[in-house]
């Protein structure tokens, strides 16, 4: 498994649904952005983990599902790499069931 750091936030206002998860990979940017199913509070995740096995996995459209709240995030995709990290600041409601779907790009 390899693991790479990075940032994800929610993107818009207004309990917006977009999203956007940006980690560095052997000198460059690979960027998960992407729209939940429902709308998202408002938060931030500075260091967040990208835990994958192979970076075949970083492409492409792909369904995300996961939960973020009270202190934390975490987001499975559907082919296997994982999102987790702290938020930056406590969530009430407690904890949100997250479903969605995201496009990675590579710069």
């Amino acid at each position: 498994m390899s693991v790479a750091t990075g940032f994800f936030r929610r993107i818009g206002v207004n309990g917006s649904a977009k999203f956007m998860a940006t980690f560095d990979i052997n000198s460059f940017h690979y960027t998960l952005g992407g729209m939940m199913v429902s709308s998202m509070p408002h938060f931030s995740c500075g260091h967040v983990n990208l835990t994958y096995t192979s970076l075949s996995q970083l492409t492409s459209i792909r369904l995300v599902e996961g939960n973020i709240g009270p202190n934390g995030l975490v987001l499975r995709l559907t082919n296997g790499p994982i999102i987790e990290g702290t938020l930056e600041w406590q969530l009430d409601p407690p904890s949100i069931e997250l479903i969605g779907c995201g496009i990675w790009f590579q710069t």
